[in-house]
């Protein structure tokens, strides 16, 4: 139990981090130096982050669609071949994951298709994770700023990007370095965190739910699905298909609120009484000094993120898989 649900840092490098990313999120006069300190916000929430992904989600950080009779692992893998089949991605190939994690996509898509995969993360703390857990020998994991990659130009056949570009404090700034490093031809997919076209800016509750998401996800600014396509087509990206994915016949984020129908250990850490499991585990091993002091901090941030993710599922002014397809000419 606490080598997967224990941060494995220091107590002052995660005290540190929490007490700097809750700064962030003081007010809404923080939304400016949230763009100007993204750097730092996005490394932080995923140093402090990680662990409990890992322990509550597996290798693959993300959402997807679900059918019944299929598991929580299973629609995840779904999600990523779709990718896979959308780029025809095929062996030689050389592939871009924009906002890499600890690699769980990255092998899945390498698996599948054959071709050479460099995944990037600003986050030093998931290159280490993702090499402590593998490198497949088509692969490489590097820490960069995708807002300036360190590629030449027209290097990669395919990018591919799951929930990342949301953390960019200009989607536009990010789609002008994965165009500049894409091959002429090459394509660009991936899956979105976004408001719909159902958030009222003037709605009291959007707004709060749309601070709540941010707040628990290292979000500088969330914005809308129509304004990704736009910042696709600014920087000269011909947007083939964008569209929210369907849903399935479980809602994307029932994970999130637990009775999942397919009981398992990661799936019962998400019910209510997993979670009391956890929340009051973490404090007993940060009281014993087992855990990092700031764990259980660390910890709240995540349920402020659950708490913000469930209400903009219920009410469908968020989506967390927006689908883009563009190719560069």
């Amino acid at each position: 139990m606490t080598e997967t649900l224990v941060i494995r840092r220091s107590n002052n490098a995660v005290q540190k981090e929490v007490s700097f990313y809750n700064s962030l999120f003081e007010d809404s006069t923080t939304v400016e130096k949230r763009k100007d300190q993204y750097k730092t916000l996005v490394s932080n929430y995923y140093s402090l982050s990680t662990d409990f992904f890992e322990y509550g989600w597996g290798q693959s950080f993300h959402f997807a669609n679900r059918f019944h009779g299929e598991t929580l692992a299973e629609s995840l893998q779904r999600h990523e071949s779709y990718l896979a089949l959308k780029m025809n991605a095929k062996s030689g190939d050389k592939l871009l994951d924009l906002g890499c994690g600890v690699g769980g996509p990255l092998r899945r898509i390498a698996h599948l298709t054959g071709a050479h995969i460099t995944g990037v993360t600003i986050s030093q703390y998931q290159i280490q994770r993702a090499k402590q857990i593998g490198v497949p020998s088509n692969c490489q994991f590097i820490q960069c700023d995708f807002m300036k990659l360190p590629f030449e130009d027209n290097t990669f056949d395919h990018i591919y990007t799951i929930e990342a570009v949301c953390h960019a404090p200009d989607k536009a700034k990010c789609f002008a370095e994965a165009i500049r490093v894409l091959k002429p031809g090459g394509s660009i997919v991936g899956y979105d965190w976004c408001l719909t076209n159902k958030y009222d800016s003037l709605n009291h509750d959007h707004i709060e739910t749309k601070r709540l998401i941010e707040e628990g996800d290292g979000l500088p600014d969330l914005k809308s699905t129509q304004q990704l396509v736009v910042d696709l087509k600014s920087v000269g990206f011909i947007v083939q298909e964008s569209k929210i994915i369907p849903e399935g016949d479980i809602p994307w984020y029932q994970p999130l609120v637990g009775g999942d129908p397919f009981l398992s250990p990661s799936n019962f850490r998400t019910t209510l009484v997993g979670r009391w499991l956890t929340r009051n585990g973490v404090w007993l091993l940060e009281k014993i000094g087992i855990a990092a002091q700031g764990s259980l901090a660390a910890l709240y941030i995540l349920e402020t993120a659950r708490e913000g993710v469930i209400r903009g599922g219920i009410s469908d002014i968020f989506t967390p898989y927006f689908f883009f397809h563009a190719r560069k000419s």
